[in-house]
């Protein structure tokens, strides 16, 4: 009997081990990853190929990234590891109290824990943004910046203690701090995001300033603040943009990026008593319509794109990362890189048309500000200059 038993458990092995390509691969169709994937090719097979190692080398890069059940067996382990031993499948991705999730980078410079940016780059910027916006004037233009804020800083108690320790003995003002003081000397035209949500607690708004799951600002607040900001515009500049309001309401489902940190960690679970929220920007009184250039980051897609999808410019420009945005996000184009400004010819062109440029910086972001778009259009002052025709 017992014979007969180890047999029945071995053909039962040897019949799942025969048949887990066929259905590793069908639970693999219904799997998406987050995150960049590599797309390893096989070199042809040659004398040369074998001799060198190159075709060894690429055939198991090959098996290592298309093996049948790889998508649900990183998922598992994703989950395993997140569940069981609290520890991040992500090294981006900090695990804070509460499962609060946090990017590194935004916890090392809320905390001063990364090395503070040197006094003479705010002065250069400072600088370069006080000669940008004379150019602008020059030219019958504005310039705004719109500082974003840091998830870091309105959920200290959700960092973890560690690096709250590391940061105890730190006495010198993070980058944002700096920045402020700075700004306050000049005249230039900015809004604060930061301080205007602080302004917001206490307020009846469904949602959290920021999901437990995600990096990014709810839509709830950073609509607000975008339309915090365009009365702004419309008090300090030429042109009185339409008067709006919001309307917030519940979802089933995260709208992307509530929920981008989650989903960046390939868990199997959804996340656990998340309340979702959806916001839609209504125009409640018309104004004018001048034509906009916006230049910043990924915070711009839960507020200044509210403001460009509601019609509150003539032509409009989203200029986000490395790809960009025309008309109402009817053309979109996507750059090599966040730097390679040359790979967009219409440039000189929309700069040109625009009656507002808009430079969003996210207060984690202060030291690599516009990704070097400031320098870039300086050295062409001429674009600036509208055309006649």
């Amino acid at each position: 009997m017992k014979q007969k038993k180890y047999i029945s458990i071995f053909l039962l092995l040897f019949f799942v081990e025969l048949l887990y390509p066929l259905y590793g691969s069908l639970i693999d169709e219904n799997i998406t990853l987050s995150g960049v994937t590599s797309t390893a090719t096989i070199q042809p097979f040659s004398i040369h190929s074998v001799m060198d190692g190159s075709y060894q080398s690429s055939l198991n890069s090959w098996v290592e990234n298309n093996f049948p059940g790889r998508k649900a067996l990183i998922k598992l382990r994703s989950q395993l590891l997140f569940s069981l031993g609290k520890e991040s499948p992500n090294n981006n991705v900090i695990i804070g109290k509460d499962n609060y999730l946090f990017e590194s980078g935004y916890i090392l410079t809320e905390l001063g824990i990364s090395r503070a940016t040197e006094p003479e780059y705010f002065q250069n910027l400072l600088n370069k943004l006080e000669r940008l916006d004379q150019i602008l004037k020059e030219n019958g233009k504005e310039l705004y910046l719109f500082i974003t804020p840091s998830k870091a800083h309105f959920f200290r108690d959700k960092i973890p203690d560690l690096y709250l320790k590391c940061a105890q003995n730190i006495s010198e003002p993070n980058d944002y701090t700096q920045f402020l003081e700075y700004l306050q000397k000049t005249d230039l035209h900015y809004f604060d995001s930061r301080s205007y949500i602080e302004s917001l607690q206490g307020e009846d708004i469904g949602a959290p300033t920021y999901y437990p799951t995600g990096t990014h600002w709810s839509s709830s607040y950073g609509y607000r603040a975008a339309k915090a900001f365009s009365e702004y515009i419309s008090d300090k500049g030429k042109w009185p943009l339409a008067k709006i309001e919001i309307t917030e309401s519940p979802c089933e489902s995260p709208v992307w990026p509530d929920a981008d940190l989650y989903q960046s960690l390939n868990l199997i679970a959804a996340p656990n008593h998340v309340q979702y929220y959806q916001n839609v920007i209504t125009v409640i009184e018309e104004g004018e319509h001048p034509n906009v250039f916006v230049r910043g980051g990924s915070f711009l897609s839960q507020s200044i794109n509210g403001l460009i999808q509601a019609g509150l410019f003539g032509k409009d420009v989203h200029f986000e990362n490395n790809y960009y945005f025309l008309d109402r996000y009817s053309k979109t184009k996507i750059l090599s890189a966040f730097t390679s400004y040359d790979e967009f010819p219409e440039m000189p062109g929309l700069l040109a048309q625009s009656d507002i440029l808009i430079l969003e910086v996210n207060e984690n972001a202060i030291q690599r500000m516009s990704f070097g778009f400031i320098d870039y259009v300086l050295t062409h002052p001429e674009w600036f200059v509208k055309s006649e025709s």
